[in-house]
């Protein structure tokens, strides 16, 4: 039992730093999303494509 309990608890000490980590990194890839000058998505001009209705299908 005492085994299996020391196994568990390194296995959510590892689970809770990987959490860590990955909050840093989180932190850090926002902090360079704020940085970086913003891009419109659209841009005046640009023909905005509309899709076209799907061609029936006709059985012969």
């Amino acid at each position: 039992m005492a085994a299996s309990r020391l196994t568990l608890a390194d296995e959510l000490l590892e689970i809770r730093a990987e959490i860590e980590r990955l909050q840093r990194r989180e932190a850090s890839l926002q902090r360079l999303a704020d940085d970086l000058p913003r891009i419109p998505v659209f841009r005046r001009g640009w023909p905005i494509l509309r899709k076209q209705p799907a061609a029936s299908t006709v059985s012969a």
